[in-house]
């Protein structure tokens, strides 16, 4: 088993070798956008969101709005062909109100907004022609805002703001387009862009 592992990472050194160390000239910048399932931020919004909305006033029943897709975007710029430095910022939105029965009059609602900022690098470990595969990792931080409100107004002023820490860690990202023009990938993993995380790089 030792050796079969080691075969495959020199097959994949050899791969990744046959192409041009500085094939991606340094300096170039690039963008990508993406949408991500399952984000820490988004466990902690729908959990503030749903705490806020619990309402035991007789004949009031809770709907929820948690989408748990976290939209992303990061700006990054090569080093060479294996390093690119640079920022992601990823936003997540979750809601919910407790209505009474009939009348679907909102007797509670609250709402969380969590933006998360990271500064990172990506590792290519390989590329060969359209297709390469690499890591992204990431440290930063994300701001939880959550707000409930009362019908009867006894929780008008009851606003929440956090701060901590946030990362990404995506040990497994794929990509398949030409280098200087687009780009689709997936990144699997977790962090503040979701367990996975798909979309385009330009």
């Amino acid at each position: 088993m030792k050796r079969f592992f080691t075969i495959l990472m020199m097959a994949g050194v050899m791969l990744g070798a046959s192409q041009p160390l500085m094939a991606q000239e340094s300096g170039r910048w690039s963008v990508k956008g993406g949408a991500g399932w399952f984000s820490i931020p988004d466990f902690v919004g729908a959990l503030v969101a749903g705490l806020g909305s619990i309402d035991t006033t007789e004949g009031t029943i809770s709907q929820d709005f948690v989408p748990m897709i976290n939209p992303n975007v990061e700006v990054l710029c090569s080093v060479n062909d294996w390093l690119e430095l640079g920022a992601s910022l990823s936003v997540g939105y979750a809601s919910a109100k407790s209505v009474f029965e009939g009348t679907d009059k909102v007797n509670k609602s609250s709402m969380a907004l969590y933006p998360t900022l990271c500064f990172g690098v990506d590792t290519r470990y390989f590329r060969s022609s359209r297709f390469s595969m690499y890591g992204s990792w990431g440290v930063g931080v994300f701001a939880l805002y959550g707000q409930q409100r009362s019908a009867d107004g006894s929780s008008a002023d009851n606003d929440q703001f956090a701060v901590a820490p946030m990362g990404n860690l995506y040990p497994l990202c794929f990509s398949y387009g030409e280098a200087d023009s687009v780009e689709g990938f997936l990144e699997i993993g977790w962090g503040a862009k979701g367990i996975f995380n798909v979309g385009l790089k330009f």
